[in-house]
């Protein structure tokens, strides 16, 4: 989004009324989670759109908790925020974005398992190791089964903007994040211009912009009614 587009969706507040923006925000989207619950037949897309909102909801308590704390976090939070939208718009495209993004959650546990078989311990842990090849197996069989396409490598945030026309946005976004995530020589020594008011002020907008987007796409995608999507949807900094 460029600053003209932001102008009607950002207003000025305080740090109380920014948490309760994010709070309000944290309530509407479970009000939105619930119905989906209760009124939509369960499929792999109701599964998938919901872990994705309560996800956005973990993060965004994430950033109201820490207040004025260490920025990385607020920043960890904006930027995990954006990914899921980033997610959402692919996966609400078509079922082959769905089928493959539930795919990249069978990887991420398989490599995250052969991570674990590849440690060097002081014991040999043969059983142990055992079952987590079992479990491997048990995944592989799995995407097998139901067809999943085979991802070697999960999408990154970079391709996955580049596939929805919003490379530049993204860059000029993954500047700044990794200089507040990550340990830079920028964060570490120039903390106070990293975790200025403008910096803070600017993450907060987007996280609260990024999550009312995804919310907005979700809700489209069940046909939540207008009368539960009507609320003050405006990002407080």
């Amino acid at each position: 989004m460029n600053s003209a587009s932001l102008r009607g969706y950002v207003v000025i507040g305080t740090q109380a009324e920014v948490d309760k923006a994010i709070s309000d925000l944290v309530l509407h989207l479970g009000e939105v989670k619930t119905w989906i619950n209760n009124n939509i037949p369960r499929t792999d897309r109701r599964v998938v759109m919901i872990n994705f909102i309560t996800s956005i909801c973990e993060y965004l308590n994430m950033a109201s908790l820490i207040g004025n704390g260490h920025v990385s976090i607020l920043a960890l939070a904006t930027r995990s925020v954006y990914e899921i939208h980033l997610k959402v718009r692919l996966v609400v495209r078509s079922e082959d974005e769905l089928k493959r993004w539930m795919s990249e959650a069978l990887t991420d546990k398989i490599q995250t398992l052969e991570g674990l078989l590849s440690l060097n311990t002081n014991r040999k842990m043969e059983r142990e190791r055992a079952q987590l090849r079992s479990e491997v197996d048990r995944l592989k069989n799995l995407a097998d089964k139901y067809k999943l396409p085979e991802i070697k490598t999960p999408a990154s945030a970079a391709s996955m903007a580049a596939d929805l026309g919003s490379t530049s946005e993204h860059k000029a976004l993954f500047k700044m994040f990794s200089k507040l995530v990550h340990p830079s020589s920028y964060l570490i020594n120039n903390y106070d211009n990293a975790a200025a008011q403008e910096m803070r002020a600017i993450l907060q907008v987007h996280l609260q912009l990024y999550a009312w987007d995804a919310l907005s796409r979700i809700s489209g995608v069940f046909s939540v009614p207008k009368e539960l999507m009507i609320v003050e949807r405006r990002a407080v900094h």
